[in-house]
C-alpha cells in the first residue's frame, strides 16, 4: 500500500512496511509489545500518543521509527493498492496476467501446444486432446494397474489390449471413422500414427481453412471415439462406425455453420463438403 490518507490501510494485514506483512513480521507478540489492536489502521496509530520508550527488539524500534516518519510526513490523497510487477516494481494497477505470470510456474511451451489450442476450437474438445496429450486417460491398462480384475480387452474391438495407441487409432473400430472423416482432408499425408498426427495438426503445412478442420476434425473424433467407449463400458447399446462418422460429421457442420461470417474463415463449408463422401 502507498499511504495516503491512512485511512484504508490496515496496520498490520496490508504491506505499507519495509518489514512487509508486520502480523508475519512481528507474531502475535507484536500486538502487546506495540501495543496496537489487530483491527487497527494506519491512521488509528498515527492518532495514539507517541512513543515513551524504545524496545529492546530491534525490529520494534525499526516499526516504531517507520510509524514517527509517517506522523511527520505530509501526505495527500487516498491511500493507493500497489501490484507488483517482474523485477520487484510496483504499479497502481492491476494486472491480471501479470499477476498470473508472477504466481505460476513458467515451463517452456510444449511444441504440440499449437495442434491443440487454437482459434475457434470448442474448448471441451481442446481439453480432453490435452488430457490425452499428457498421458492421463484411465484406459484399461492403466485401470488394471489399481484393479487386476477389470477386463483391459478395448470395448469397441474386442481384440487387443486398451491403450490410448490402440485406442488412437490402432483400433480397427477407430481406424475406419478416423480414415472417414480425415483421409479426404490430408490426402496423401493422411496417416493413423499417433505420433505422425501430433506432428501432422502441430505443423499442418495446409491453408488456414484445411489447419483448421484437420484440426478441429481431430479432436471432435478423438472425443466422440472416448464418448462411445465410456457408453459401451456402462452397458449402454453399441453404435456402428457408420452412426459415430455421421456424428461427428454433423458436429462439424454446426460448428462451421456458428463460424460463418467471422474473417478468414470463409469458405469452410465448402472445403469441408468437398473433402467427405456422402456419409
Amino acid at each position: 500500500m502507498e499511504v495516503g490518507n491512512e485511512k484504508h490501510t490496515s496496520f498490520w494485514y496490508d504491506v505499507w512496511s519495509k518489514h512487509g506483512y508486520l502480523k508475519v513480521a512481528l507474531g502475535e507478540c507484536g500486538l502487546i509489545d506495540l501495543g496496537i489492536a489487530d483491527n487497527a489502521l494506519v491512521s488509528d496509530v498515527l492518532g495514539r500518543q507517541q512513543r515513551s520508550r524504545r524496545h529492546r527488539v530491534s525490529i520494534l524500534n525499526e516499526v516504531e521509527n517507520e510509524i514517527e516518519f509517517l506522523r511527520l510526513a505530509d501526505h495527500q490523497g487516498n491511500d493507493t493498492a500497489l501490484w507488483k510487477q517482474e523485477e520487484g516494481r510496483f504499479v497502481n494497477r492491476f494486472s491480471a496476467k501479470r499477476t498470473w505470470e508472477q504466481i505460476r510456474n513458467s515451463h517452456q511451451a510444449c511444441n504440440w501446444s499449437k495442434g491443440i489450442w487454437f482459434a475457434h476450437s470448442t474448448p471441451k474438445y481442446s481439453f480432453f486432446v490435452w488430457i490425452v496429450m499428457r498421458n492421463r486417460l484411465q484406459t484399461g491398462d492403466k485401470m488394471r494397474l489399481w484393479n487386476v480384475g477389470i477386463d483391459a480387452t478395448c470395448i469397441l474391438c474386442n481384440e487387443d489390449e486398451e491403450t490410448c495407441d490402440h485406442l488412437f487409432f490402432g483400433c480397427r473400430y477407430t481406424k475406419q471413422i478416423w480414415k472417414a472423416l480425415a483421409e479426404g482432408l490430408l490426402q496423401d499425408r493422411f496417416t493413423i500414427d499417433w505420433s505422425q498426427i501430433i506432428a501432422t495438426i502441430t505443423n499442418p503445412g495446409l491453408t488456414p481453412i484445411n489447419n483448421f478442420l484437420v484440426r478441429y476434425v481431430f479432436q471432435a473424433v478423438v472425443h466422440s471415439i472416448w464418448r462411445e467407449r465410456n457408453a459401451r463400458r456402462h452397458g449402454e447399446q453399441e453404435r456402428e462406425t457408420q452412426y459415430l462418422t455421421k456424428f461427428v460429421d454433423k458436429t462439424v457442420r454446426l460448428w462451421l455453420l456458428s463460424l460463418q461470417g467471422r474473417g478468414k474463415m470463409e469458405g469452410e463449408f465448402a472445403t469441408w463438403f468437398g473433402s467427405r463422401v456422402d456419409p
